[in-house]
């Protein structure tokens, strides 16, 4: 373990960047303990222990997390539970919320969330420099920051195109009407142009296994554009032509603007009973490849959440130069897929290709916990390669720097 504590300590040495989270710019940090302990990895495994969901709508932080309590000691083996007794712990010199001084740690949390510096300390302490925010078209972007940065969020514009509520609410967030295919061309264009404007980094979109693109045709979207403004539904293979043409949109504002697409993979949602799983269509790796050729100015940073597709998407990175990895991500930022998931790039791609840290939190104590697992993940991954012969303890500390700083910098020009 020698080299492995050695390594650890050089990669904590890093600046990380995340490039992908849920925080909010305008209140980063958890406004109480429940945006912490209940943090929504934590309450699927608590519902999946037996926690009645309805107790995570309990008014009061106190209330809510009180009636959770019994089930923290069920789910003490998980990763998501180690990764908030690492923050509870570092950050707060507390236990886990079922072993503690309840009162106190909620004063605590509180206390230090209405400190002006509290997100700067914990970033600091967690060493990440820059973090990117996911954040909804609809909305107006938050500005960039010396610490937080925008991601425009695509998906819903791309896959509901062809709903006159989705074209109102273009127009609504960019002045545009939307009567025919150039309007929306436009109107698409104005969406880019605030949003880089705002400090946007990069554009982001996930697609459902079962959605699938074809090259984009302006004269059928005009037809079918005729047809949503008549009342009509477009039937499935008009919803298909749709989404093709905005999201060729959308990729040809990303090459204008120089914003990289975040294209997320793996993951359906079962909406009867509010549940996502990961799912995978044979083919659809193919499918994206003929994109990612049609579109070869786009810089493309895949993420996916679904462990049979990880192989063919390193593939695809390794033939395609505009293709790179993130992640892990969703159902994979767990230690067994995230080593098997690190070694497979590192021996199969060069080290320019991949960001190492995407932490999907919703406050940034969730930054800190998130990062700390990432970096002993890289850490045992490359002590193994090293331990075998594979690499450099050199070499290792080199692709660690490029996986975790230099190349979302690159990247994503930061």
């Amino acid at each position: 373990m020698e080299l492995f504590h050695e390594l650890l300590a050089e990669i904590e040495r890093v600046p990380a960047v995340d490039v992908h989270s849920h925080i909010r710019i305008v209140s980063p940090a958890a406004s109480d303990l429940s945006q912490i302990a209940l943090y929504h990895f934590i309450t699927s495994e608590l519902e999946s222990a037996g926690v009645d969901p309805a107790v995570f709508e309990i008014d009061g932080a106190k209330k809510r997390l009180a009636e959770a309590s019994a089930g923290f000691a069920r789910i003490k083996n998980t990763t998501s539970y180690w990764c908030l007794t690492r923050i509870l712990g570092d950050l707060y010199d507390a236990g886990a919320p079922h072993e503690c001084d309840m009162d106190d740690l909620l004063g605590k949390v509180e206390s230090t969330s209405s400190e002006p510096g509290w997100t700067n300390e914990v970033l600091e302490r967690a060493n990440v420099s820059k973090v990117f925010v996911t954040c909804d078209w609809r909305k107006a972007l938050p500005r960039a920051s010396e610490k937080f940065v925008p991601v425009l969020r695509v998906d819903s514009l791309v896959n509901e195109a062809h709903m006159s509520r989705t074209l109102e609410s273009l127009t609504e967030a960019t002045g545009q009407s939307v009567y025919e295919a150039g309007d929306l061309k436009k109107a698409v264009a104005e969406l880019f142009r605030k949003a880089k404007e705002a400090g946007a980094v990069a554009a982001a979109a996930s697609f459902e296994p079962q959605v699938d693109f074809e090259q984009g045709d302006r004269d059928a979207a005009d037809r079918i554009l005729s047809l949503v403004l008549l009342g009509q539904k477009p039937n499935r293979d008009d919803r298909k032509a749709m989404r093709s043409y905005v999201l060729d949109l959308v990729l040809q504002n990303c090459a204008e603007h120089e914003m990289p697409l975040q294209l997320m993979l793996g993951i359906k949602h079962i909406r009867s009973a509010d549940r996502a799983i990961t799912a995978y269509e044979p083919g659809s790796v193919a499918m994206y490849a003929d994109l990612f050729k049609r579109h070869s100015g786009v810089s493309f940073d895949v993420f996916t959440s679904n462990d049979t597709i990880c192989h063919e998407l390193a593939v695809v990175a390794r033939n395609y130069p505009n293709v790179f990895l993130s992640g892990a991500w969703w159902y994979l930022e767990f230690p067994t897929h995230i080593r098997k998931m690190l070694r497979e790039r590192i021996e199969m791609l060069p080290m320019t290709k991949c960001c190492g840290f995407c932490s999907d939190a919703r406050c940034v104590e969730w930054v800190y916990g998130r990062v700390k697992l990432i970096r002993r993940e890289l850490a045992l991954a490359l002590a193994q390669l090293v331990q075998e012969g594979y690499l450099s303890e050199g070499a290792a500390v080199e692709v660690a720097a490029h996986y975790l700083a230099e190349n979302p910098k690159r990247l994503y020009r930061v």
